[in-house]
């Protein structure tokens, strides 16, 4: 997940993967905007209100799309790591990574409010009783869960090699039928709201999975038509939008099931499915080919992918930027013109997220995490550089 910090060494990593991770994260933007931004009243919130029809319906089914950006996120990994072997500098990369934005978010803030009150709530963080817990989740963002996705992601890095030991063992039968029990764990949660052995880490893993089985068999795939896949997506959006709506208009059934507890996840294997669908068809499109100075600037904005996640879920980070921008809205009169603003302010925020997430990876980030790397390799000796 971390990025390296030269460009030009993935200058032959496949674009068409690379536009597929801007898109991911591009999807998760859109998610929380959605659940922090109430468009109609131009003001920011910390939670999605939920109310019956079919408005509510869509806002929800957003929300579960940033599930398929991160189900893609799992998938990159398993499609390029399923054959390489473990690297211990890939996980402190992605470590080092989110301690340091969660430790600078904690550092510009508590400068900030030596001068004036932080606006959007964030001063409460840095008052009473609020303020040690705000100063773990920002100096152990890992044992603290402070971000759930980069928290299972450096688990299922930390499972990899075991994960691919026993993957190189298995029959193509095999695989399938343990991607397909997996899943049907991720329906658990749906049954009475009993049992619930879905986790991020088990949501992780199955991504992981289902990436290598798409890199083992991406020939055979190719018998899956291109309508095929459309028609898999429309039907499980359409599924997670009929989903939604069974849920909101509180029915007996729905409260009976629990499943109003779940509006927020929704049907777990929905989005996986849609991420798989997205992903084979990423990777059976003629490879993108640009000229040097695109294919460049492309591979950078993806490389900043993972600190716009960083910047915009931070306990700070996502109080004032979505304030910030449920500020800056227009005054808005119409359903289209509430969709293009939408779609408008999605891609400027990510653009601007993008572009100080360069900034900081390649002022910080990356110069420090490789000055840490180099100090314990030269101690270690020349023999360890995994």
């Amino acid at each position: 997940m971390s990025q390296p910090d030269k460009v030009t060494g993935r200058s032959a990593r496949n674009l068409n993967i690379e536009l597929l991770r801007i898109l991911a994260m591009l999807l998760v933007v859109y998610c929380h905007m959605i659940i922090h931004v109430d468009f109609t009243n131009g003001t920011s919130r910390i939670v999605l209100p939920m109310f019956p029809g079919w408005k509510s319906a869509i806002s929800f089914t957003i929300v579960q799309y940033g599930q398929v950006g991160v189900s893609i996120f799992f998938m990159i990994s398993g499609y390029f790591l399923v054959k390489k072997q473990f690297s211990w500098r890939r996980i402190f990369s992605t470590w080092f990574q989110m301690f340091l934005y969660a430790t600078l978010c904690l550092v510009i803030a508590i400068i900030a409010k030596q001068f004036r009150p932080l606006p959007f709530g964030t001063n409460e963080l840095l008052s009473g009783s609020q303020t040690l817990d705000t100063v773990l989740w920002s100096l152990f963002p890992f044992l603290y869960n402070s971000y759930w996705f980069i928290d299972a992601y450096i688990l299922m890095l930390l499972l990899s090699p075991f994960i691919n030991t026993v993957y190189a063992h298995m029959s193509r039968k095999q695989i399938l039928a343990l991607i397909a029990l997996l899943m049907f764990i991720g329906t658990w949660p749906l049954f009475f709201g009993r049992a619930n052995h879905w986790n991020n880490v088990v949501y992780a893993v199955l991504g992981y999975i289902i990436g290598a089985y798409i890199q083992t068999y991406r020939d055979s795939l190719q018998a899956i038509s291109n309508g095929a896949l459309a028609i898999c997506t429309v039907l499980c959006t359409a599924l997670m939008l009929g989903f939604n709506h069974f849920v909101l208009s509180e029915s007996y059934w729905a409260q009976r099931l629990t499943w109003t507890a779940q509006i927020h996840e929704g049907l777990q294997i929905l989005p996986i499915c849609i991420a798989f669908c997205l992903f084979v068809a990423a990777c059976r499109l003629p490879q993108l080919r640009l000229p040097h100075r695109w294919s460049t600037f492309l591979l950078q904005v993806s490389a900043g992918t993972f600190g716009v996640y960083l910047l915009h879920e931070n306990t700070f980070g996502f109080r004032f930027i979505w304030g910030v921008v449920a500020s800056w809205l227009p005054n808005i009169s119409g359903k289209i013109s509430l969709i293009l603003i939408f779609v408008i302010t999605g891609l400027l925020t990510f653009a601007v997220l993008d572009a100080i997430a360069m900034l900081v990876d390649r002022m910080l980030a990356y110069p420090l995490r490789n000055l840490v790397i180099g100090k314990v390799q030269r101690i270690q000796g020349p023999d360890h550089k995994s």
